[in-house]
């Protein structure tokens, strides 16, 4: 992936950074450019096309906190409290549905270089409430692991999560586990995103083969990281029923439920905009061909009618196989979940409670 970086640009505050300079070694031959007017900077640079954005990198430095909760969508569907790690945002893969085509308005890979900044921010959050278990993780903006072997930001967070009362979460759709470090099995996961070979190879340009992500998943196991897996965004597509089913048997029989913590469920759902930026950039893209409707968040989504059945069927392919693992909705309202589980969260908190009790029962609950 780090072959693809054409252009370096450097904020001049940080051109003595260590990460910084590992970066330029790691890259040689690399156009590099010191910018002094970052103003005027950002504002040029969100002119440049996101597919060329996707090969230039920019360092800079983030002032604000980079710990933030969940963004969630809205009170009317529950949301499990999870905290983001953003010390980088955009993404060198190039999923057709991604919503960061949307939500962000800078093209270019950006990667804060004071990511230990966090290390403070994560220790004072877990003081604040000394009985819960928080979950983290860094895929929220960016896809965790597709420049982390450039960056190396990972291995610090996976050192400091290590001897915390913490959950951390590393979420990619790439199969880069071999150059992180080896560690005691304990409260740090890698997890992949999972759809159908041929959803893979059609709309997550870019990204590992299906095969690929699991053999990484197996690696991952052997490395002492336990695992988790999202399917977000299913589909609905012609023989999605079969397809789905496949995929699961391949989940299921390659890996060992006991690694796994949690398995997440969310249907496609997007922000109207994103419709005409997916037909500019991927006009052989068939993912808009169903029928959506606006939710109560804004977002387009398959109407509940068409959504809980392929929940439905795909909850309960998995209880088949697994009948321990956690499984929970991303962004669904209690209707949903009490239609497809039978039970449903009484609210977001509730919903934390649930995540805490499934892994101390399963894994002990890591106490630092």
């Amino acid at each position: 992936m780090t072959n693809r970086i054409e252009h370096i640009y450097i904020d001049l505050g940080v051109k003595t950074h260590p990460l910084t300079r590992r970066i330029i070694r790691a890259l040689p031959g690399t156009r590099v450019t010191l910018v002094r007017n970052r103003k005027t900077f950002l504002r040029e640079s969100e002119k440049i096309p996101l597919s060329l954005g996707k090969r230039m990198l920019w360092l800079s430095q983030f002032k604000g906190p980079l710990l933030k909760p969940c963004p969630g969508t809205g009170e009317d569907y529950l949301c499990c409290r999870y905290y983001t790690i953003n010390a980088q945002t955009n993404c060198p893969l190039d999923c057709s549905y991604c919503i960061l085509q949307n939500f962000l308005n800078f093209p270019l890979l950006t990667v804060y270089v004071n990511v230990s900044d966090v290390f403070r921010e994560i220790d004072s959050l877990i003081r604040s409430e000394p009985g819960r278990l928080f979950r983290m993780g860094t895929g929220e903006l960016t896809d965790s692991l597709a420049l982390d072997p450039l960056t190396k930001m990972s291995e610090g967070l996976i050192h400091h999560a290590l001897k915390r009362r913490m959950i951390l979460e590393i979420k990619t759709k790439t199969d880069f586990i071999d150059h992180l470090p080896s560690i005691p099995k304990h409260n740090v996961l890698i997890s992949w995103s999972l759809n159908p070979q041929e959803i893979v190879r059609g709309e997550e340009h870019k990204a590992a083969p299906l095969k690929s992500r699991l053999k990484a998943a197996k690696a991952a196991i052997k490395k002492g990281y336990r695992l988790a897996f999202h399917f977000d965004p299913l589909l609905l597509f012609k023989g999605w029923e079969t397809k789905y089913a496949k995929l699961i048997t391949q989940l299921t029989r390659e890996i060992p439920e006991k690694e796994v913590m949690w398995i997440s469920m969310g249907s496609f759902r997007y922000p109207p905009p994103l419709r005409r930026i997916l037909d500019k950039r991927f006009p052989k893209s068939k993912i808009l061909s169903g029928e959506f409707i606006k939710g109560l968040d804004g977002k387009m989504r398959y109407f509940r009618l068409d959504r809980t059945p392929l929940y439905r069927t795909v909850h309960e392919m998995i209880r088949k196989k697994w009948t321990d693992v956690f499984v929970y909705f991303c962004m669904e309202n209690s209707t949903v979940w009490n239609d497809v589980m039978g039970a449903s969260p009484r609210n977001n908190e509730h919903l934390d409670q649930m995540f805490q009790e499934s892994i101390e029962r399963r894994f002990g609950g890591f106490k630092c």
